[in-house]
């Protein structure tokens, strides 16, 4: 009787083992917008790198993402000689962190997939042009316009002032037409702060890539009557600074235009 029950212990201990030893399985097909809500910035999608020409230029990664949210392993396909960039964009891709997976509320390790543009080097302003002075009761008006492509890319267009947001929706969002909502004029002012950061001012009037179909961004502000605007036509493809397209977004952001787009 002694001998089969530590003969027992000795096949539960064993199973317990090896089940400690064994990798959780992986949960699988998460959309593109379900993997980017668990991008934990600093979180680039383009990376401007020496030796890269103007135009498209991707790379497809699929990623073993922990239950903790760190990346666990990375692998690369791409067309072209995207993929000779691989190497040195390695270091950063292994450092990115997500927001934890789940199933059923428990974390998980998931495998998904995202891309990397690689974009040519940023053209950054040669010319340095003063901006107008933020003070405490300054009127700031700030727009992004994004337009309609060959697709269902959403076309609107978002103003933020000290006044207020008014959107405008056209195609392919959720609620067109013209919606309002109120903010607190400080918090507009401290998002033209960004702009100011960014030496938007010095930007160029446009940064356009030689393709077509695509949408075209506008973003412009205006500190008390100090106006400054740039279209994005895929600018990114010829050196426009990645800060334009934080701007984009942070104008997004703050109007949370989600809301009434998707």
């Amino acid at each position: 009787m002694i001998r089969t029950i530590v003969a027992l212990a000795c096949v539960l201990s064993s199973i317990s083992l090896s089940a400690s030893d064994e990798k959780p399985p992986l949960s699988h097909g998460y959309s593109d917008s379900t993997v980017h809500d668990h991008e934990i910035k600093p979180h680039r999608h383009k990376v401007p790198l020496d030796g890269v020409d103007a135009g498209f230029h991707q790379i497809q990664l699929s990623l073993i993402i922990s239950s903790k949210g760190d990346v666990e392993d990375a692998k690369a396909v791409a067309g072209g000689d995207a993929l000779k960039f691989w190497p040195q964009l390695q270091s950063e891709v292994r450092g990115w962190k997500f927001i934890p997976f789940e199933d059923q509320g428990k974390p998980v390790t998931a495998e998904v997939v995202e891309y990397i543009d690689i974009v040519p080097p940023e053209r950054l302003p040669k010319n340095h042009v003063t901006p107008p002075t933020l003070r405490p009761n300054s009127k700031v008006t700030i727009t992004l316009q994004r337009t309609g492509c060959f697709g269902n890319c959403p076309s609107y267009k978002v103003a933020v002032s000290t006044d207020g947001i008014v959107f405008e929706g056209e195609g392919f969002v959720k609620v067109p037409g013209r919606h309002t909502d109120p903010v607190h004029p400080d918090e507009v002012r401290k998002l033209a702060k960004a702009f100011v950061a960014a030496d938007f001012y010095s930007m160029d009037s446009s940064y356009v890539a030689s393709v077509t179909d695509l949408p075209t961004y506008v973003l412009a502000i205006s500190i008390d009557g100090h106006e400054k605007q740039v279209k994005d036509y895929v600018g990114s493809w010829v050196g426009m600074p990645a800060d334009i397209t934080e701007l984009e977004d942070d104008v997004d952001a703050f109007a949370r235009t989600d809301r009434w787009i998707k």
